[in-house]
């Protein structure tokens, strides 16, 4: 991914896209998945395997 690609996306979510994922009302964000989506985002943006394991074990806990 490139840092483009990242604004575009990131542009995206930050517009209340996907506004139908995982919530009860129609053309509402559900701000929990678009935090996920962001995160995944950032870390294929960095592409470090050591930071994205260490990420996931954080937010795991």
């Amino acid at each position: 991914m490139d840092r483009e690609r990242l604004l575009e996306d990131m542009r995206w979510l930050a517009e209340g896209n996907p506004q139908y994922a995982a919530t009860d009302e129609e053309g509402r964000q559900n701000p929990e998945v678009a935090h996920l989506m962001a995160d995944d985002l950032l870390l294929a943006y960095i592409d470090d395997e050591e930071i994205t394991a260490l990420f996931n074990r954080v937010r795991k806990e």
